[in-house]
């Protein structure tokens, strides 16, 4: 980990990991611009389980792919694009979701990043004003941003955006497989561990796509894990 403040993490050995399920109907539309500013190597398409041609359609664009022969869930598929990023001596991870809901020119704000050395995690923070997430999106990211926020003991800025840059060497803080909750507990661990949470602003894509979130059993899942980890605060 380099102790320079003021080094961009495009000046480090940084690269992108984006979690895929059932995602070939919009991989395409995220990697085309992605590949229009980095290299295939530097961009690993963790495949979790999916049954269409996501694999197959990731491979055609020469990058650097992981298959989960099951669907283990987000938190997992993520776990292993980290674990892969260190074991291939990466410094910064930037991960963004299969889906398009993530604007790939914000990939620039991410790279023009400086982190301070106690940053773990930088998070790219959504408007949620004058956009067209939906009303119960809107709610449920301010709660969970408020109880996450509680939970790490500092502020998070959005709980639920998955547009954000890890520092490889605290990984190990993190859970090692998950669904939907395991972003909200990575931050709070990250804090938890000492670590810092910076945040970038990113934009709010909304065009009605369908989510794999499963409304009451993620919830749970994320209720379930909020109220272990407040127990062992």
């Amino acid at each position: 980990m380099t102790n320079v403040s003021s080094v961009e993490l495009g000046q480090l050995k940084t690269g992108i990991v984006i979690p895929a399920f059932q995602a070939e109907s919009t991989l395409t539309q995220v990697l085309d611009p992605l590949l229009r500013l980095t290299s295939p190597d530097r961009i690993i398409v963790v495949d979790d389980g999916s049954t269409d041609g996501t694999l197959q359609l990731a491979e055609s664009k020469q990058v650097m792919t992981v298959r989960h022969p099951i669907n283990k869930g987000k938190g997992a598929a993520l776990m292993t694009g980290l674990l892969w990023a260190r074991s291939n001596g990466w410094e910064w991870a930037v991960t963004l979701d299969a889906d398009g809901q993530h604007a790939t020119d914000d990939l620039k704000k991410f790279l023009s990043v400086a982190p301070s050395p106690d940053t773990g995690v930088v998070v790219g923070t959504r408007s949620i004003v004058g956009t067209k997430m939906p009303l119960h999106r809107r709610i449920s990211n301010s709660l969970s941003t408020w109880i996450v926020s509680k939970l790490a003991g500092t502020a998070v800025f959005d709980a639920q955006c998955g547009y954000r840059a890890y520092r490889i060497c605290i990984i190990d803080v993190f859970p090692q497989e998950g669904r939907f909750e395991w972003e909200a507990q990575a931050l709070i661990l990250c804090c938890r561990n000492g670590h810092g949470v910076e945040q970038v602003p990113v934009q709010t894509l909304y065009s009605g796509e369908d989510s794999h979130i499963r409304l009451a059993h993620d919830t749970w899942r994320f209720l379930r894990m909020a109220g272990r980890l407040a127990w062992t605060r």
